[in-house]
């Protein structure tokens, strides 16, 4: 039997332009206890790391508060992120496009994210793309995060191949991926998503006008 072809899909900056908004649920979250972060260092500290990871990092330059101090305020994190991000549907059309039109070839698909599912599923839910996912390997079903390969092993593991395209836009998710055996196509734009993998995988494009 021929082994499956796979896509795997990183969430944030990848699937949706979220990390703004991360950003503004950290801030919001952390302002009761006068804690701020900005724009650069949740770029360099808070990109492509896991909550806790980053919320250790945070506790190292933070005396005032402990780490359980912070990462109490995790859980309202959450809450604001989904508030923000289900205001309105935040996945470009040429890439809802893509992913049906991936689904129709065969190709097996999954989002391997540091966040939680709880961060992922209701987004993808309310832009109407849930189903056209086969798995989901999330923060808390592994022991080691991104820039460990253990999150792309366990859903190439899953879906039941050795090999399969990775999508990422951080440098500890390009890793992971690489470490894992795939192949990675990095991410800067995602608007120019679906044409970057549409060229990789020299796909045709089935709505000319709707570009991607």
């Amino acid at each position: 039997m021929k082994e499956p072809r796979a896509v795997l899909f990183d969430f944030d900056g990848v699937l949706v332009d979220s990390e703004p908004v991360h950003h503004i649920a950290w801030s919001e979250a952390l302002a009761p206890l006068g804690v701020s972060i900005s724009a650069d260092v949740y770029l360099k500290q808070f990109t492509g790391i896991e909550d806790r990871g980053a919320i250790e990092w945070l506790a190292s330059e933070t005396p005032a508060h402990s780490f359980e101090a912070l990462w109490a305020t995790f859980p309202r994190k959450q809450e604001l992120f989904l508030e923000h991000m289900l205001a309105e549907p935040l996945v470009p059309e040429t890439s809802a496009k893509l992913l049906e039109q991936l689904k129709l070839e065969g190709y097996r698909l999954a989002v391997v994210s540091s966040s939680s599912s709880c961060e992922v599923w209701p987004i993808l839910e309310r832009n109407g793309l849930r189903h056209l996912f086969d798995l989901g390997v999330f923060a808390e079903d592994v022991t080691r995060k991104k820039p460990h390969p253990e999150p792309y092993r366990k859903a190439l593991m899953a879906i039941g191949v050795q090999t399969a395209l990775a999508l990422e836009d951080s440098r500890p998710g390009m890793a992971s991926a690489t470490a894992a055996g795939c192949e990675v196509i990095q991410v800067t734009d995602v608007n120019r998503m679906a044409a970057q993998v549409r060229e990789h995988l020299a796909l045709g494009n089935p709505w000319p006008q709707g570009g991607g």
